[in-house]
């Protein structure tokens, strides 16, 4: 069996500024065959370092539907914005290729679930790009729970302070493309809350408005840039989440997490680079130092290639991508109507 052909559809901040190169640590296996964005600045920009890195060019295309029907690709990564996840994947169904969507799956769940139904009519994976699920700190985390060391978990939360969205995801200000702040940022903490305590959310209330970022790099937002997150979960925990986007220049962007149980509790955060400290009720403290950025089965886009070349199923599935939407659409809800919201509201 040749190298796997695999393609990149949306070259804005995921595949251009964030993290590093995409499938950089696939190229005994794969082969970037070709790349697409309807901005041909960005795409021009993304030929040309993803060359350099790999040694050779991708080709371009203005329109996904193009590539998909020239490049007879095995797989494509979408990261393109919010809204439009489902059409594309639908495309490359179609075209026989296996898709690994960028998260949030989509802005709605009905839109979800039809991503779901049609990769499994045309019997092609559907991973899930949650980078967050891939790091074994937060996998080194569910072992202490599952452990019973620190109890019952009661409480489980998290606060991020950070700059505001970096002008090339200009989309995300407008709600019905990304579906909101909490859903285009949160879903990353949600999945993590779902993957420690294997249990639903019920009820979720926020509270959250835009106190600065009304016009970000001049363009119009209605998204909000401050909010409390409260939400419970069928077992008896509760969670919260703490996100702003007030970060200005040359203030730090920190992030915090924290597991509260009868008997102990958990926490990690940034500034000393996520050591997780276990402190127990009956005295007794761990440390454990995770190297830093560690992945599980050589993070998003390795697990993807391995996949399409194994068969075997993503480490995040469709339906943990669904499940980490829903405490986020809640919120979004909870913000715009000022009420206590139900998952089982949501569609």
């Amino acid at each position: 069996m040749g190298k796997i052909r695999l393609g990149i559809i949306g070259t804005g901040q995921r595949v251009f500024q964030h993290g590093d190169v995409v499938f950089k640590n696939c190229t005994d296996i794969a082969v970037l065959a070709a790349i697409c964005d309807n901005k041909s600045d960005r795409l021009a920009r993304v030929k040309k370092e993803y060359g350099r890195e790999f040694g050779y060019e991708a080709n371009a295309y203005l329109d996904y539907r193009e590539m998909l029907a020239k490049e007879k690709l095995d797989g494509v990564y979408i990261a393109t914005p919010n809204d439009m996840h489902l059409d594309v994947a639908l495309a490359a169904f179609k075209a026989g290729a296996h898709v690994l969507c960028e998260k949030p799956m989509e802005v709605s769940l009905a839109r979800a679930d039809q991503m779901i139904a049609a990769a499994k009519k045309h019997k092609k994976l559907l991973g899930m790009a949650m980078q967050m699920h891939y790091r074994r700190r937060y996998h080194k985390v569910k072992e202490i729970i599952d452990s019973g060391r620190i109890g019952k978990v009661a409480q489980v939360w998290c606060t991020e302070y950070r700059p505001e969205y970096s002008a090339l995801k200009e989309w995300v200000w407008d709600p019905a493309r990304s579906g909101g702040a909490i859903h285009e940022k949160n879903c990353h903490h949600y999945d993590i809350f779902n993957l420690w305590l294997e249990s639903r959310p019920t009820t979720v209330y926020a509270s959250g408005s835009i106190i600065k970022h009304a016009k970000p790099h001049g363009v119009a937002s209605a998204i909000i840039d401050n909010a409390w997150i409260i939400n419970d979960f069928e077992n008896g925990a509760r969670g919260m989440v703490g996100i702003c986007f007030l970060a200005g220049k040359g203030q730090e962007h920190t992030r915090e997490f924290g597991v509260w149980g009868a008997g102990g509790k958990i926490t990690f955060d940034v500034t000393d680079d996520e050591i997780i400290h276990v402190e127990l009720a009956n005295g007794d403290n761990e440390e454990f130092k995770m190297m830093k950025d560690e992945e599980f089965r050589g993070g998003v886009f390795r697990d993807f290639a391995d996949c399409i070349v194994s068969g075997k199923q993503p480490l995040v599935t469709p339906q943990m991508g669904r499940d980490s939407l829903l405490v986020p659409m809640a919120a979004e809800l909870s913000i715009k109507e000022k009420r206590i919201v139900n998952v089982s509201e949501l569609k």
